[in-house]
């Protein structure tokens, strides 16, 4: 026998469900951050880069404002000894200047920061002689550089000229240089970007680090949010598990009345427990009714079975002692609790074909019938008609029998409804028979009274049997189309309390429904609303 499972050995399933929405979340947060992490970080070197071009052109700058007063505007131009005061006192950390003349010599180079040439390359440097300044990166001395070469004009009378970067720079106020002046030199200002990848690899690393700490701090508050949240849904498996496991056991040993715990709030969540708890309420209450109706049906057959098994032996044991007028007697009591039976026994399978399927009619169909979606034929009936024969015939017979109640006719309009004869007949007779029968007993002085109408309301017929019966105690009232149900009243006469249920199930398959009001000591009113032709 495979070993039954128990409800705690399903708790990775829940933790799955956790670690599937954990692993989804965490991963979009991944890439988020990558992309937060990516965007800070090209931001930054933009701004970097930014600042370390503006500190290069601001010394190219001064350079040229110092070499200004150093060359001549004759040939050769170059003094025999360069000197850059300027730049040798003010010069900033990290910036070097180089200055090659138009045959390649070094004729100036700054500092001891990077203590080789710094190179440069021919494309750069034909650019210079060409008018154009130049931007590049490079590596000297293992160091990243950024560079920037620019060209050196030879000063005009009395002004000076220079380009850097795309434009032409005029210097100050009287520099008349008109830019057409020779080219005479390059000048290179070259800054290190070792505090620049510094910073950027500190950035980088911190960004990484509070990436990956915010990450798992997430994460870890996402378990912790899941865990709480994605909790019912344990309590809602642990529960339905020991139903079913209870029920495994058998029906008597099933436990329905447990409940999954309502959480605060009104979210999704809840709806979902909620749901699962109306789920339980009515499973436990269907169940409670079939049991209900089991031990009833059991005991409404065991009563006329009880009878005609003791008729019967008594009859068998002492057939031959009897007068033949106590064998008739006996054998009318068994012919009675057989029809009995027999109308109980028609009346449970008619039930069970309701509660088994819509689908199979519960009234034999006419040839010409069409079938209605509730599963009965139906046809158009003159409703008025089969009302106005069945009184007639119920009138003949509460004449033979010689009973004083009175059944008259109220107000009768023509209606003709979409139904099945068979049916109606049945659900009037249901209830006319129980207004006869809970009315003054025949005989009496004072007779009951059944009125029966028929009009049109609301777009549909309605069919209404009022009587002045013992009525129906308020307490009972909710409860009287249930199976086997007997208020206290209506335990002295016969019957089986299956009649309204009965009724109730062909009314809606007509595509109708019933309502009952009731007084006790002054009788009840039956409708029965049908929808028109």
């Amino acid at each position: 026998m495979q070993e039954m499972k128990t409800p705690g050995s399903f708790r990775d399933k829940p933790r799955s469900l956790r670690m599937r929405l954990l692993l989804w979340y965490g991963a979009l947060l991944a890439v988020a951050l990558s992309l937060f992490v990516v965007l800070i970080l090209v931001l930054t070197m933009n701004a970097i880069d930014q600042n370390v071009d503006s500190d290069v052109r601001a010394e190219a700058r001064v350079a040229f404002l110092n070499i200004r007063t150093e060359l001549s505007s004759q040939p050769p131009y170059w003094p025999s000894q360069l000197s850059l005061d300027a730049i040798d006192t003010y010069r900033e950390p990290g910036v070097i200047v180089e200055i090659l003349d138009a045959q390649g010599h070094i004729r100036y180079r700054s500092g001891t920061d990077i203590s080789s040439t710094l190179p440069i390359s021919a494309n750069a440097f034909r650019g210079a002689f060409a008018g154009q300044a130049t931007w590049y990166t490079t590596t000297a001395v293992g160091e990243r550089v950024r560079v920037e070469v620019s060209p050196i004009r030879s000063p005009g009378d009395g002004a000076f000229a220079s380009t850097s970067g795309h434009a032409n720079i005029q210097l100050n106020a009287n520099d008349t240089s008109t830019g057409n002046e020779p080219i005479v030199g390059a000048l290179l200002v070259a800054k290190s970007l070792d505090d620049v990848d510094d910073t950027f690899s500190t950035l980088r690393t911190l960004l990484l680090l509070s990436g990956l700490t915010t990450l798992v701090a997430v994460l870890m508050g996402g378990w912790i949010i899941s865990t709480r949240v994605l909790h019912p849904l344990s309590e809602i498996v642990a529960t339905a598990r020991t139903i079913a496991a209870s029920t495994a056991r058998g029906p008597r040993f099933g436990v329905l009345n447990k409940r999954v715990r309502r959480p605060r709030g009104h979210d999704e969540m809840v709806q979902v427990i909620d749901t699962f708890n109306e789920m339980l309420d009515s499973l436990e209450r269907s169940t409670q009714a079939q049991r209900r109706f089991v031990a009833d049906a059991s005991h409404e057959l065991r009563v006329p079975l009880t009878t005609i098994q003791g008729n019967l032996v008594f009859l068998q044991l002492h057939q031959a002692e009897l007068p033949s007028e106590e064998r008739h007697i006996l054998l009318t009591e068994v012919h009675e609790e057989t029809v009995r039976l027999a109308r109980l026994v028609e009346d449970l399978l008619l039930l069970a074909r309701a509660d088994a399927s819509t689908e199979i009619p519960l009234v034999m169909p006419e040839k010409t019938a069409s079938l209605s979606a509730g599963g009965t034929y139906q046809s158009p009936i003159e409703l008025d008609r089969v009302v106005l024969d069945l009184i007639r015939k119920l009138r003949r017979k509460l004449s033979v029998e010689g009973s004083m109640l009175k059944l008259e006719i109220g107000h009768v309009e023509p209606v003709q409804v979409q139904g099945d004869e068979e049916s109606l007949r049945r659900v009037m007779l249901i209830l006319l028979d129980n207004a006869i029968k809970y009315s003054p007993a025949a005989n009496e002085v004072a007779a009951g009274c059944v009125t029966v109408s028929l009009k049109h309301m609301d777009k549909k017929a309605v069919l209404i049997v009022r009587d002045t019966g013992i009525g129906i105690d308020p307490v009972d009232l909710p409860h009287i189309f249930e199976r086997f149900y007997r208020a206290d009243r209506a335990r002295s006469s016969q019957g089986t309390g299956l009649g309204l249920s009965i009724a109730e199930i062909l009314v809606e398959q007509l595509g109708g429904y019933i309502t009952a009001e009731s007084s006790p000591g002054k009788g009840s009113t039956f409708s029965v609303w049908l929808p028109l032709v």
